[in-house]
């Protein structure tokens, strides 16, 4: 479980924007806290998108755990139970801190003309929405929030009709964005603040992007309106397409009050790594294809260059290096050539310093030695060979992003959508248009990367994108096909984990992840309710576990692991 950010700063500053509501269920009304017609509409928006990236932060992190983009402890069935911190708080900062205040923030802002800032907060709402569904399945909405109205106990509505409530909240939004006029309000755009004074082209684009999520998402229910859809948001043209456009939070320096990336703050503030990075991830940055990835010391820093030698040193820090390999990590005919990785990267020798998936054996005193979170997304410490230990001096001192939505994402959508519904793009290309996408993105965070800047360089990225793409027109079927887009969406997406989440539930790419360690429970097709809900409403009656599938993904028990 990663580390909050000390919210001590923005709760200071934003003391006034919480609304009388104070949980999801409309419980409790507390007469200390102003009326919603008290609010001010700019400090209230400041707090929702906000609570946005605090409402990711835990969402990506569960969903990641579960696609190995980040290393989980214990198998499935342990990892996300109903009191996963994760998930409750993605659910508590859901309905009490999104949902509640625009619920709050709309009537205000509508008696001051503020379209900017309804459309903005409907498209945060929407997004939230969606991705609850995404986790969760059905979901209290049409009956939340309305404890005025002697609803306390909300009964849930279905992940369908809440998917598509968050549809019309998108088209809601861009209906506000066009009533803007000369005398309609600014506001403190903290996600898009680097397009200058008029951010809101990149909000209409990131309002059509998540309406082709949307469609995206449905496509094995609904091919038919999923391929109109896209199409339609394919020929208007206006979704994102460039990295300027990309939806990402971006993280400060700052130390008091703490605003760097959480990720970092975690891993460098005390000098002592708490994560360990995923030894699949490792692998497939450096081996599975049998060369680096140009991504891998932007992702990923290593604190040692090599791995003990002696028996008692190796039984102390990486027990499992003597145990047999399981027999679920094998080559897989099809897919790669060489065996899953097991233990740590051993074969290469040179400190790739990991653990297996759902690996749940004692954690040893290897803190010093672990690989860790790099330059990119968390603003840490680039690969320079250095071997050194980290401190909070280090590389970009926490000035990362949360990358919800970048332009990368949009065109690998893009290659599927093509492959499975045959809309108007050509899957080829908007493959490599996304590995290229992500390429310049990533090597963007350090440009000069001093003596390795020919690992990154574009001959080095040309030569990486040949070798997908060589392989891509080789594949004799659409899952072939479908599995490399997948792997190389699943590598550009590091440091999301919902976007994972999805793309593995709704293909089953990428196709060779690494099994959990003992293979003893099922892959959550949704999680859990948190019981900081079903613990407080008589309506929501928990799931039988975590084989539950929401209401888009159709395809058959067991598919995924």
């Amino acid at each position: 479980m990663k580390i909050k950010n000390n919210k001590l700063f923005w709760l200071l500053g934003l003391i006034l924007v919480f609304s009388c509501e104070t949980t999801e269920l409309d419980l409790l009304v507390d007469p200390n806290l102003p009326t919603p017609d008290a609010l001010d509409v700019d400090s209230n928006l400041n707090f929702i998108q906000f609570q946005l990236s605090e409402f990711f932060e835990d969402a990506t992190e569960s969903g990641a755990e579960a696609v190995r983009l980040e290393y989980m402890f214990d198998e499935y069935d342990v990892n996300f139970n109903n009191t996963n911190a994760s998930n409750s708080g993605m659910w508590t900062t859901a309905y009490a801190n999104i949902l509640n205040e625009v619920q709050a923030l709309i009537p205000i802002a509508t008696n001051s003309g503020s379209v900017r800032h309804i459309g903005v907060a409907r498209i945060i709402r929407a997004y939230t929405m969606m991705t609850l569904v995404d986790y969760f399945g059905d979901v209290p909405y049409s009956e939340a929030l309305q404890g005025d109205s002697g609803v306390v106990f909300p009964n849930v509505d279905s992940g369908s009709d809440v998917y598509d409530a968050a549809l019309a909240e998108l088209d809601l939004a861009l209906a506000d964005f066009a009533n803007i006029d000369g005398n309609t309000p600014g506001f403190n755009d903290l996600y898009y603040s680097e397009g200058g004074s008029n951010t809101m082209p990149n909000w209409t684009k990131l309002a059509n992007t998540l309406k082709l999520k949307y469609y995206l998402n449905r496509r094995l229910i609904d091919p038919a309106g999923s391929t109109a859809g896209i199409n339609a948001l394919l020929t208007d043209g206006d979704i994102i397409t460039a990295s300027s456009e990309d939806f990402k939070w971006t993280s400060g320096t700052s130390i008091n009050p703490q605003s760097r990336h959480p990720y970092f703050v975690e891993e460098y503030l005390a000098a002592n790594t708490g994560e360990y990075i995923p030894n699949y991830l490792m692998w497939a940055l450096t081996q599975e294809k049998g060369s680096d990835d140009p991504r891998l010391r932007y992702y990923i820093y290593r604190q040692v260059n090599a791995f003990p030698t002696d028996p008692a040193t190796l039984d102390n820090e990486i027990s499992c290096w003597n145990d047999p390999r399981p027999s679920t990590y094998a080559a897989i005919d099809g897919m790669q050539a060489v065996p899953l990785p097991f233990c740590s990267l051993f074969g290469r020798g040179d400190g790739y310093w990991g653990r297996d998936h759902a690996n749940a054996e004692g954690i040893p005193p290897d803190n010093a030695k672990r690989t860790t979170f790099g330059v990119y997304p968390v603003g840490g410490r680039f690969d320079d060979n250095d071997a050194d230990g980290i401190d909070d001096n280090d590389g970009l001192q926490g000035a990362g992003i949360w990358p919800i939505m970048m332009d990368s994402f949009v065109y690998f959508m893009r290659a599927e959508a093509a492959l499975y519904l045959g809309t108007s793009d050509d899957a080829a290309a908007m493959l490599e248009q996304g590995i290229r996408s992500s390429m310049a993105t990533v090597t963007g965070f350090l440009p000069n990367p001093g003596d390795f800047t020919n690992i990154s360089d574009a001959a080095a990225i040309d030569t990486y994108v040949n070798d997908v793409m060589t392989a891509y027109m080789a594949a004799g079927s659409n899952d072939e096909r479908m599995n490399i887009i997948g792997k190389e969406y699943w590598l550009a997406m590091y440091g999301n984990g919902v976007e994972g989440y999805n793309l593995y539930r709704r293909t089953g790419a990428p196709g060779n992840l690494q099994p959990t360690l003992l293979g003893t429970s099922t892959f959550p097709r949704s999680f859990l309710y948190p019981n900081v809900t079903v613990d407080r409403n008589i309506n929501i009656t928990q799931k039988p576990g975590l084989a539950v599938q929401v209401f888009w993904d159709n395809n058959p028990a067991g598919f995924i692991q």
